[in-house]
């Protein structure tokens, strides 16, 4: 009976160290600042970084692990944003170090983003989700797509 006890408490335990983890990460906030004011995608390696351009063009950049900037070379990337007016897939190119989208981001905000990050072309993608805000937070004064407070 005790050790059903245990069992049960340790298992709580993890489950809602697993759900904090998860809620921490859904919000977007608890991410690396980075060098052009854009999001961290987590789990790509070199880092890559989610930048919308004013034009609504999105840039992916990458960095290493000390955020020095790294040249793309075999990634590559597809972005599917679901707007009110429907889903379109933005396809990239690369222009010098970065891979930079041939089309831009619908009008709009506040709908999802789908990034597929595949390292190789043989690679299994990697999707990344986050919900596209561009208003301005007020503490760190990024887009809030790109925010790193802790709110």
């Amino acid at each position: 009976m005790k050790t059903n006890l245990r069992i049960l408490t340790l298992a709580t335990a993890l489950c809602v160290g697993l759900f904090t983890a998860t809620a921490a990460d859904k919000d977007g906030h608890n991410h690396k600042a980075t060098p052009k004011g854009g999001r961290l995608l987590d789990k790509t390696e070199p880092h890559a970084e989610f930048v919308v351009e004013k034009d609504r063009s999105v840039s992916i950049n990458f960095y290493s692990e000390d955020m020095k900037p790294v040249a793309a070379t075999t990634q590559t990337v597809t972005v599917i944003a679901d707007a009110k007016s429907g889903k379109e897939t933005l396809q990239f190119e690369k222009k010098g170090d970065s891979l930079v989208s041939k089309t831009k981001l619908p009008d709009g905000e506040g709908y999802n983003v789908v990034v597929q990050f595949k390292q190789t072309a043989e690679a299994k993608p990697l999707n990344l989700r986050f919900k596209l805000d561009m208003h301005t937070c007020g503490e760190c004064k990024r887009a809030e797509y790109a925010c790193t407070c802790d709110h």
